[in-house]
């Protein structure tokens, strides 16, 4: 009779709010992917407009560039895995305060992801402060070449 209501107090679900917690995650993380294909997708605008400016001329004066896309990109996507990081920390945590021992993997894995696109970052913008608009494409070229390991 326990927690059917009248004077005694309800008890929690823990099934119902442990549900409802996976599903605030996913939903989290559903939106924290669409943020990483809007990031993809503008990284593909970025390549319209070099083509379009190959091809037909197009000047950097009616609007921004493709490194002005490029670096947007850059921005949105690692403000996502920022994103997948909190996650990946809270349910570490959560793991530790049931007594369990967190698998750190997938924090370590993103963080490693998050400097990777901090330096790219990093880079992107010193190759765009650096060069001219002539040379902007070849700094561009040159960031995405294979480094000889």
């Amino acid at each position: 009779m326990r927690g059917t209501g009248g004077l005694w107090a309800s008890v929690p679900d823990m099934a119902s709010r442990e549900k409802q917690e996976a599903l605030r995650l996913l939903e989290e993380s559903q939106g924290l992917l669409g943020a990483i294909l809007m990031g993809v997708a503008l990284q593909y605008r970025s390549l319209d407009m070099e083509q379009a400016k190959l091809l037909a001329g197009w000047e950097e004066a009616c609007g921004p560039g493709p490194e002005d896309v490029r670096m947007a990109a850059s921005l949105i996507t690692l403000c996502a895995l920022f994103g997948f990081q909190r996650q990946a920390e809270g349910l570490a945590a959560r793991e530790a305060q049931s007594g369990e021992t967190p698998d750190m993997m997938d924090v370590k894995l993103g963080a490693v992801s998050i400097l990777i696109s901090l330096l790219r970052l990093a880079r992107l913008q010193e190759a765009f402060r650096e060069a001219g608009p002539a040379g902007k494409q070849a700094q561009l070229e040159a960031l995405d070449e294979m480094p000889d390991l």
